[in-house]
């Protein structure tokens, strides 16, 4: 089997090459080793992957691609705030490069597979609350003046006690609310009607492990957390600390992948989160042991317009798929953090 990785010198996609080079399966690679991301080259690259450093926009693919059996596309510009400096280079790469990966993979007669990797980011502002009180269901928008006044959770417009956040499924319909999560859910939109074999949709909640990007511009609140806490520096939350999220670690994500190819029947689309309720504040708590050292988060108040109160998912696809739960943060962070990485 040869298995084609998009975005494969990346964070996740490295970790996905090494689980399918463990199995002995064959693995070619195309990657733009973006310099928003790159210097050169990463470290960790393999001497048994063919990489192939091109940007997928304007690949010319060579015979080596031409037996290839299973495609995981990963390769994506990332970044929120890159997005809205970039828009046009960002939707150009994400859905342009996509959309030459489709009319490439036409011609591939082997291939069995197409494994997109999403984001939980297309979904948006679709996230349901349900009332503590009373039991109505509303959506997770937050009034202004609550929020000057520091109350940030989520209030019924009926009783007005406080709501509980409900973890989105498959079923909520897409909502992107900015550039990068338009051009992710671009990306799905490129395989509509694609008819050469079946397509798995992975849309993941935030992911950590080993290799995550630190103190960069385009790190995730996890990622910033974990750069603070090792430069010895306090992490500083908005709001009360409180915010829920939902990581979920590399090598689950890995997990559902390599599952996938072991499926006599590939879901369409699958969650990939915890669905483990974390504050922002455990958080920290819980990347502070990882490394070792007692770094409390500093509860700076505030807020910044937009944020989302909390992010949930459903993993029951998602468990279903891997046959286990997945690692909770406090399981994950020991493999992920470090002093030494």
């Amino acid at each position: 089997m040869k298995i084609l990785v998009t975005g494969g010198a990346g964070f996740i996609g490295s970790h996905v090459v090494d689980a399918f080079r463990r199995t002995g399966i064959d693995v070619v690679c195309i990657d733009s080793l973006d310099p928003g991301v790159h210097t050169g080259p990463p470290g960790y690259l393999r001497s048994d992957v063919d990489y192939c450093f091109a940007d997928l926009r304007r690949l010319n693919p060579d015979p080596r691609f031409d037996d290839v059996d299973v495609v995981v596309h990963l390769a994506a510009l990332g970044g929120v705030s890159r997005a809205a400096r970039e828009p046009l280079n960002v939707i150009d790469a994400n859905c342009g490069g996509t959309a030459r990966l489709v009319e490439i993979a036409r011609s591939w007669s082997r291939l069995r597979l197409v494994v997109l990797v999403s984001s939980f980011s297309v979904y948006g502002s679709k996230y349901a609350y349900r009332c503590s009180g009373c039991g109505h269901e509303t959506d997770g928008s937050r009034v202004g003046s609550d929020l000057d006044a520091g109350r940030y959770e989520v209030t019924c417009r009926l009783c007005g006690m406080e709501a509980e956040i409900l973890p989105i499924t498959e079923l909520a319909q897409p909502n992107p609310l900015e550039t990068y999560a338009a051009s992710k859910y671009m990306q799905e939109l490129c395989f509509r009607g694609f008819a050469q074999c079946p397509v798995s949709i992975l849309r993941l909640s935030s992911v950590y492990g080993p290799r995550l990007r630190l103190n960069d511009g385009e790190a995730t609140i996890i990622a910033r957390i974990a750069g603070w806490v090792r430069a010895g520096q306090r992490p500083k939350l908005l709001e009360d600390g409180r915010q829920i999220r939902d990581w979920v670690f590399v090598g689950d994500v890995v997990g559902a992948i390599q599952a996938l190819l072991d499926s006599p029947s590939a879901p369409s689309l699958v969650n990939i989160c915890s669905g483990i309720r974390t504050s922002l504040a455990e958080a920290c708590e819980r990347v502070s042991e990882a490394f070792g050292v007692h770094c409390p988060p500093e509860i700076v108040g505030g807020y910044r317009p937009g944020d989302m109160r909390h992010c949930l998912g459903d993993p029951s696809a998602f468990k279903a798929l891997l046959g286990r739960d997945p690692l909770a943060l406090k399981d994950g962070a020991p493999l992920a953090f470090n002093l030494g990485a």
